[in-house]
């Protein structure tokens, strides 16, 4: 059964904790939108993706 998710989201976020859940929720049936404070329809959120390529992080 398809569900409707809002996320509520920053106006800058980490990708694989925005991106992620947002793509993997529609891929699976599920009508995802997502909304920031201070942004219009078809407006844009900021991603990063933190990639600490040889340090010992979790």
């Amino acid at each position: 059964m398809s569900k409707k998710i809002l996320m509520l989201v920053g106006d800058y976020a980490e990708d694989y904790e925005t991106m992620v859940p947002f793509q993997a929720l529609q891929m699976i049936g599920h009508q995802v939108d997502a909304v920031c404070p201070d942004k219009a329809a078809g407006d844009y959120v900021m991603t990063a993706i933190h990639d600490f390529d040889g340090a010992q992080t979790l």
